[in-house]
């Protein structure tokens, strides 16, 4: 599981109706997406969607909309939701609202203690326990952290955490939250902490996180290396020369997907071996099904070969992109909504702003301080 501080304001531009029915579509199966990123490897790429698709993205109509709490002087705001054990639960500007997956009636509401110092919480599910992990908003020398547990099904605290270094970087897996951070007050360093009561498990100082991990393991540096950790123990497993930052790992878990700010390669996740280098293809904004990887760069969206990093297709976006979605068949990238395999457009019409979120056949957005559940 990961979560991360990714930006979650684009534009979703595909063929939609916006007048509600008066009652809800029927239940879909199953429907999970625990993590900002979907999964622990941060793939962005939902295997399990099909009933959202080219025949039917067109079809789409609003299910349900709610208007999430605004409160005046906050300094957090309204992020992409996460959907578990039947909830949708994503920010807002008081702290964390959890509704019907089916029916959008609310289930329940956290509040931050200070709204007006306590920016937007980074959200991820562990089991029937709802992680959040934020930091305050009013000071630049010694900035802190906050991790809190809630119950899933009825939003009760299980337990909160007090950090004094502030958290920019979050993976959730394995029954465990590994967070890092920095600040003039604090040395750099990468603290896991359990999900089952908050105790500190293990700390690395003087190496930075990341918000990626393949199957158990984190990637780090320390200086001009990059590392391997355990995320349950925080056993160093392998460590190569290079600054290799992770920005997703494959679905199968057998590879981390990284930049060095000019270059992407793909790592082999069991031992750090470079399995092949794409120069000039960095992107923090990446998303992988195991067989290509799409990359958005500005005004650009491109696919590659995830065997090679040969480039497969490129297409210029109407607009900047946003963080790349495949679900269904179907490619999302903040503009066109386009075919994964070839880039043709699929669909494109009217304008919704908010990261999607597609799974159990209902397509999850949040725009402008409203959340919406919308259906074929």
């Amino acid at each position: 599981m990961t979560a991360l501080r990714r930006t979650q304001a684009v534009v979703l531009s595909v063929a939609l109706a916006v007048v509600a029915p008066a009652v809800p579509a029927a239940a879909a199966g199953p429907a999970g997406w625990d993590h900002p990123g979907f999964d622990a490897e941060d793939s962005y790429y939902n295997p399990g969607e099909n009933a959202v698709n080219a025949t039917t993205i067109a079809k789409l109509s609003q299910r349900w909309s709610v208007a999430l709490r605004k409160h005046e002087g906050s300094c957090g705001g309204f992020g992409a939701p996460v959907i578990a054990g039947g909830r949708v639960v994503t920010t807002d500007q008081l702290g964390i609202s959890a509704f019907q997956a089916l029916t959008g009636a609310p289930a329940w509401h956290f509040n931050w203690v200070d709204p007006g110092d306590s920016d937007t919480a980074v959200l991820a599910a562990s089991g029937n326990t709802m992680i959040a992990t934020n930091g305050d908003c009013n000071s630049n020398s010694d900035p802190d952290g906050t991790l809190v547990a809630l119950d899933l099904a009825t939003g009760k605290r299980r337990w909160w955490v007090d950090s004094d270094m502030p958290i920019y970087t979050v993976v959730v897996d394995k029954g465990m939250i590994v967070v890092s951070g920095e600040s003039p007050s604090d040395a750099q360093a990468v603290v896991a902490y359990r999900v089952s009561d908050g105790k500190q498990a293990w700390k690395r100082v003087d190496y930075e996180g990341s918000s990626v991990c393949a199957d158990g393991r984190v990637l780090v540096n320390k200086g001009t290396t990059t590392s391997a950790l355990s995320i349950t123990t925080g056993a160093l497993l392998w460590t190569k020369p290079g600054y290799w930052q992770a920005k997703a790992a494959t679905p199968a878990a057998d590879r981390f997907l990284v930049t060095n700010g000019a270059a992407m390669s793909a790592i082999n996740a069991a031992n750090g071996a470079v399995m092949w280098t794409a120069p000039n293809k960095a992107s923090d904004l990446l998303a992988t099904d195991g067989r290509r990887i799409y990359r958005v760069d500005d005004h650009t969206v491109e696919a590659l070969d995830v065997n090679s990093g040969r480039s497969l297709w490129s297409r210029g976006l109407p607009s900047e992109g946003g963080q790349p979605v495949r679900a269904g068949g179907l490619l999302y990238t903040g503009g066109p909504v386009l075919s994964p395999t070839s880039g043709a457009i699929v669909a494109q019409a009217k304008v919704l702003t908010g990261r999607p979120v597609i799974t159990g056949g209902r397509l999850y957005t949040v725009n402008d301080g409203m959340l919406s559940n919308l259906a074929p």
